[in-house]
């Protein structure tokens, strides 16, 4: 039997996402497998892994938009999923002409902008939220000072 210790939130979903249906295929019984929540998983995977490309084809943007009619089509096929249609699936047909228009999602993505604010929420919580604004630059000085040392006693050591 595969043992897999993996917890969501030491390893993040843009990692977990593309590797996801081959670790969880072995795991699953047959009808699990056969289930339309799966298919809709899969496809869901199939387009992340085609829209988060260094370069994409207009191949690929084709599959990606057929992906993502099939990725709806599954979904309303999904009896528990009934009523949970959001304004991000209506987004999501969108995805491969933006893709087209703008270029790959990579060069216009929020993952580290979004992990960043991590950063500045550990300095907010600091302050015990009274002055936030300087509690938070002066966590950033400090962060990044304390950084810029470490990095120049490490080359000095070189």
């Amino acid at each position: 039997m595969l043992s897999l210790q993996l917890s969501l939130a030491d390893f993040p979903r843009v990692l977990f996402v593309p590797r996801s249906v081959q670790l969880l295929t072995p795991l699953l019984t047959p009808q699990m497998l056969a289930h339309p929540a799966w298919r809709c998983w899969c496809l869901i995977c199939k387009a992340f892994l085609l829209a988060f490309q260094h370069d994409i084809s207009l191949e690929d943007l084709k599959l990606l938009d057929d992906t993502i009619v099939e990725h709806s089509i599954a979904f309303d096929r999904v009896s528990q999923y009934a009523g949970l249609k959001r304004p991000k699936h209506h987004f999501l047909t969108h995805l491969a002409t933006d893709i087209w228009n703008y270029g790959p999602c990579r060069g216009y993505w929020c993952f580290g902008f979004e992990g960043f604010n991590k950063v500045l929420k550990r300095g907010a919580k600091g302050t015990n939220f009274i002055n936030e604004v300087e509690g938070v630059m002066k966590y950033w000085s400090i962060l990044s000072a304390r950084e810029m040392v470490t990095r120049r006693r490490s080359v000095s050591r070189v």
